[in-house]
């Protein structure tokens, strides 16, 4: 009786404290999971990105690929980059490719964060706030993918995405073409169920 709760805390405990160490291991959970096709994205990253979402004083830090309990996705993620001294700024955005009707999901855009000591801090609203992931019940689980992009001078004057515009059918690799994002520095994703 007691056993499947030890399983459920030591999994969380395990989610809690993973954290991508190497670009390699990135690049193969990427392919695996067949992301860079989907998302029609050349991926060849130059650092770690390091999602944590803190809840209730629980922080949940995970590494690429790693099943995070929905509930624990609940409060704005902070990030972290590592492998890079340039200190920004950088773009942020967050996209389930599993969308189905809805195709490439936006859950989280914002731009000018800036390389703290690895801490990725600003002080701007994002462009769409963060939208805990909410795959339907019975669905196999969402890849939830975080892409850290090197922000392009003007990107600040970019209105192809503003606060009221649709999440849904959005296409990143457009996006990041059209606003001069060129391909992504680093980027991590987790796998979430109902």
């Amino acid at each position: 009786m007691r056993f499947p709760s030890l399983v459920a805390l030591v999994s969380l405990a395990s989610c809690a404290f993973a954290q991508d160490v190497s670009i390699s291991d990135v690049v193969t959970a990427f392919n695996n999971a067949n992301i860079p096709s989907v998302f029609g994205i050349n991926f060849n990253p130059t650092a770690l990105l390091q999602v944590t979402f803190t809840r209730n004083g629980q922080a949940t830090t995970f590494s690429s690929g790693a099943n995070v309990p929905r509930d624990a996705t609940s409060p704005i993620p902070t990030f972290q980059i590592s492998g890079t001294t340039d200190p920004g700024p950088y773009v942020i955005a967050t996209v389930d490719p599993d969308g189905g009707q809805f195709g490439q999901v936006r859950h989280f855009l914002a731009g000018n964060y800036q390389n703290n000591n690895g801490a990725l801090t600003n002080t701007s609203q994002p462009i769409t706030a963060w939208f805990q992931p909410s795959p339907g019940a019975g669905n196999p689980a969402h890849r939830y993918v975080f892409w850290a992009y090197k922000q392009s001078p003007d990107f600040n004057q970019q209105r192809l995405v503003t606060a009221q515009t649709f999440i849904g059918n959005w296409n990143l690799s457009s996006f990041a073409s059209q606003t001069g994002l060129g391909n992504p520095v680093a980027a991590s994703f987790m796998l979430v169920r109902q």
